[in-house]
């Protein structure tokens, strides 16, 4: 029985999948990878025909990444789980160090580390790291006020992930910082502070779901209601929890506006409208402070 099962989920990337499953050979000395194909249209059945060295599953529809990611668990035999996306990577050795990390303490549901920025081409680094320093223990109060948990870097012990029932299907975004906090509320977070993955960077036209910033920050304020609701948090008070609504609601605005500015920048006047006005709805008085919301009502169409 290998120590460590990576779940690798894909879907119509069969040029980058390879890449992805050999990293993640590479990540342990004892592990097994399983690529789950979320029903993909594209040449990756074959592609995975060709590896001997993998369990593939595909499904006989595409139901989303935490569907995918289920199924991977269910699957899998170890009794520590690693998740990689099909356009990320593992770095070298990197499963190894965070085993050690992960059984030292068995109160500890999970680790992570940092993910080495990537452009979205090639993979490059991009000298980015993130986050800059990693927070262990009981982190659940500083994890609900931004997801600071690269999901290619987390190594996470079954047994806990199936206490929680798993990923929430419900959610087609960021249901991996829904895991983190319901594993957070109730165990410990470890973490090496080195790099363990290399995590492809986000950009409008690069056909990630994490792309849509507008989308992505909607669904968090969902994910972070729902946290709030725990009971960990519903037996706090009503400043620590309004709180870390502030602290979300500037990260999103924040995040925002960036994407405003870029698209200023590039003369994409609808993305640029779209994010303003969503910043807008976060934080009306800073956008009007930014001198940002003139540009709305002059701005081509």
């Amino acid at each position: 029985m290998p120590s460590v099962s990576v779940v690798i989920t894909t879907y119509n990337r069969a040029e980058l999948l390879p890449r992805a499953i050999e990293s993640a050979q590479n990540a342990g000395s004892d592990l097994e990878v399983i690529v789950v194909d979320d029903c993909s249209t594209d040449e990756t059945p074959a592609v995975c025909a060709k590896l001997s060295s993998i369990r593939y599953v595909r499904l006989s529809s595409n139901q989303g990444l935490a569907h995918a990611r289920n199924v991977g668990i269910a699957e899998s035999a170890a009794e520590f789980v690693s998740f990689l996306d099909d356009d990320d990577l593992r770095l070298p050795g990197s499963l190894d160090t965070q085993l050690r990390a992960l059984t030292a303490d068995h109160r500890t549901a999970l680790c992570y580390g940092q993910a080495l920025i990537g452009d979205a081409r090639r993979q490059l680094p991009t000298g980015e790291i993130y986050p800059v320093t990693c927070q262990q223990g009981d982190i659940f109060w500083d994890l609900l006020e931004d997801n600071f948990i690269p999901m290619p870097s987390v190594l996470a012990r079954k047994s806990n992930l199936l206490e929680q029932n798993c990923f929430n299907t419900d959610l087609d975004l960021v249901e991996d910082w829904d895991m983190w906090l319901r594993l957070s509320e109730r165990c410990l977070v470890a973490a090496v502070e080195e790099p363990v993955a290399i995590y492809r960077k986000a950009i409008a036209k690069s056909e990630q779901m994490c792309s849509n910033s507008a989308a992505l920050c909607k669904q968090a304020l969902r994910v972070q209601q729902m946290a709030l609701n725990l009971p960990r948090a519903q037996t706090a008070s009503r400043t620590k929890r309004r709180y870390v609504r502030r602290k979300f609601r500037n990260r999103a605005y924040e995040i925002l506006m960036t994407e405003a500015t870029n698209s200023i920048h590039e003369g994409d006047a609808k993305a640029a409208r779209a994010n303003l006005l969503d910043a807008f709805r976060y934080r009306p008085l800073r956008t009007v402070a930014s001198g940002r919301l003139p540009w709305l009502i002059i701005a081509p169409r």
